[in-house]
This record gives C-alpha cells, structure tokens and sequence, in this order.
C-alpha cells in the first residue's frame, strides 16, 4: 500500500531529515503534445491531486513506498497523507515537539501507524452504514403535509402509484 503525502515547505524539509529519505524529483507536470501544453498524467497521484484542488505539487523524493510532494499554497503546519488506490485523504497536524524529540523516522512511523488504524475505523463505520436500515417513506406524506416531504417519501409515493396504475391492467 504506497502513501502520498502533501505538505508545505517546512514539513517537507523536516522529513527530508529521515535516513531513509531518497530525493527524486518526480516527473515534469505538463507535456508538449502537438504544441499545446497539457498536464502530464503519468504519475496518477499528482493528476489526481490536481483534478481536486486545481494545483500543481512537485515531488520531492520518497521514503520506501511513502512520496513525498510539496504544495506551495498550504501555509500552515498541516499535511495530508493519501492511501492506497483510492486515495483516501487523512489530515494531520505536525507536531514539531514530537518531532524534534523522536526525530524523522520515529514521527513517520507514527503517522503510519495513525493511518492504518484510522483506515481500519472507516471501514468499520462503512460497514456499519451498509448494515442500518434505510429510511423507509410514508406516501401519504405528500397530501397531508406537503411542505415536510423527504426523499424517501417521494419514492414510497411513486411505487405506491406505479403500482396502483399496474393493478388497473390486471
């Protein structure tokens, strides 16, 4: 499972310090394609990355399967770590006490570890979600109170009249 991670420039530097930490630049972000300039779309998380925020990252290098990517417009002290695939986007804050106390590697593997259980709890709480009942509607909803219709309701009312309608052919 590779992880990308998106930070400022003081992050970035700050994970640049790990041992582990092999610079590669990446790939360039647009293409020459019959003299028009388009977006490279090789490397699939930075085209995708683009696709949802409408910026360019720039890669800075990688600690095993983890890429690391610099985002100039992120100010702060926040970070977003992207798993697998699918990309899934989970925030942090970084914590230079931690840091500076454990240093580089001790603080990467932490928020491995961090992922990976908040990957487990959202998979969790998906299934949950699959397993609730799904709100059934009341048709008659839409004569007596119009104004307060759910979707639900909606979709009760036009069963209950396609219905109706089929049974006037039987």
């Amino acid at each position: 499972m590779g992880l990308n991670i998106v930070s400022s420039q003081f992050v970035s530097n700050c994970f640049k310090k790990s041992r582990f930490f092999r610079k590669n630049l990446g790939l360039v972000s647009t293409i020459d394609k019959n003299g028009k300039r388009i977006a490279n779309d090789k490397d699939k998380f930075s085209s995708h990355y683009n696709g949802i925020y409408r910026t360019t990252i720039f890669a800075q290098g990688n600690v095993g399967d983890i890429k690391f990517y610099i985002d100039h417009y992120i100010r702060d002290n926040t970070f977003a770590v992207y798993s697998g695939d699918t990309f899934e986007e989970f925030i942090f804050t970084f914590d230079v006490s931690f840091f500076t106390e454990k240093g580089a590697d001790n603080y990467l593997g932490f928020i491995l570890k961090s992922v990976d259980d908040m990957y487990e709890e959202r998979v969790k709480n998906n299934e949950l979600k699959k397993l609730e009942p799904k709100p059934v509607g009341n048709a008659d909803m839409i004569t007596k109170n119009p104004g307060n219709v759910s979707y639900a309701d909606l979709k009760a009312y036009l069963e209950k009249k396609r219905a109706e309608r089929y049974k006037k052919f039987d």
